[in-house]
């Protein structure tokens, strides 16, 4: 249930006044000789008393109004379609290239970065439901946003993209601290991570076993969209050669995420419209039955109680305005 609260509550103390009308019926007094001789009315009757109460709610709301009420902040349940998706974006300096691995810059239109901004903005803005949260990581881990429906929030986060990316990827990390996104929340809807990088980094055996256990406890998925350039090896077929962990961590690093126990899918983009395909795979995968609470700010009820009082106002001035002043002669 909606709660009211108010601003002036030294107003409402004033309320007793509203019962004013019933007291006395404010029409001005006519002297006329004999009035045991005038008939009974009951007609006037009543709509003397209906004229007192809709006096009385008119004082009622004004004073109300003058409280300045609001309705609470609030937290409703609401069910849809979604997930809570804590997006994990590299930000390493290899994400300055293109597809074709020529270095770009930082904020150049044709770099792996600026791609997966743009689509990454429209995944966000197709799924109004979802609870989204951020984390950069590079050589060290960046938390950007906790798990939020603040999506104008989100869609800010996601343009800092745009900035020059620095340092290596080390993507452990930024794993870990996605994952502590999930921890304490209710598990109400799929749980995902989308990983969003265009390498990988050997993870110790220690590291591996703490990651694994923490997807499996908090039932998060994962979703790793790996941009590649001509140069990268695929992680869907073991290289010709030069296999180690040293030399083709990427399909070391995919080895390991069929291990976690979860549900895991990989996509290979080698060009914008293969990122675009792979995000667009991500958003139908996770469309399930989804309860979030959404947060109902804080409304100003003032506006609404003057427009009420206005419209009481109107036929309590319409009768006074009808009322015999003196009698006919």
């Amino acid at each position: 249930m909606p709660q009211i609260g108010f601003d002036q509550t030294s107003w409402l103390l004033a309320m007793p006044l509203a019962l004013l009308p019933l007291w006395r019926n404010g029409s001005p007094s006519l002297s006329y000789p004999a009035l045991a001789w005038l008939e009974t009315d009951p007609l006037s009757r009543r709509l003397d008393w209906i004229r007192r109460g809709l006096f009385c709610t008119f004082l009622g709301i004004l004073i109300i109004t003058l409280a300045s009420p609001y309705l609470k902040e609030q937290k409703v349940v609401r069910v849809g379609k979604g997930a809570h998706i804590v997006l994990t974006i590299d930000r390493s300096s290899s994400m300055n290239e293109n597809f074709s691995g020529r270095y770009m810059g930082g904020e150049a239109k044709e770099s792996k970065s600026a791609a997966a901004r743009q689509l990454l903005l429209e995944f966000v803005r197709k799924r109004p439901r979802d609870l989204l949260g951020a984390v950069f990581f590079s050589t060290a881990p960046l938390h950007v946003l906790s798990l939020s429906q603040d999506h104008q929030a989100v869609e800010a986060a996601i343009q800092a993209i745009s900035q020059r990316g620095r340092g290596v990827t080390n993507i452990a990390p930024g794993l870990a601290m996605a994952l502590e996104e999930f921890r304490g929340q209710p598990l109400s809807g799929a749980r995902a991570i989308l990983l969003v990088s265009d390498g990988g980094a050997r993870i110790e055996t220690d590291t591996q076993e703490r990651l694994r256990q923490s997807f499996q406890d908090l039932s998060v998925r994962l979703y790793w969209i790996y941009l590649r350039n001509r140069r990268s090896v695929s992680v869907l077929h073991p290289p010709e050669r030069n296999l180690s962990e040293t030399r083709t961590p990427e399909y070391f690093l995919h080895q390991y995420f069929q291990t976690l126990g979860v549900p895991y899918h990989v996509f290979e983009a080698d060009d914008p419209s293969s990122l675009a395909r792979a995000i667009t795979t991500v958003g139908k995968l996770e469309n399930h039955p989804l309860q979030y609470f959404e947060i109902v700010p804080r409304r100003d009820l003032t506006q609404a109680g003057f427009g009420l009082t206005l419209l009481l106002g109107a036929p309590l001035l319409l009768g006074y305005a009808l009322e015999v002043s003196r009698w006919l002669e």
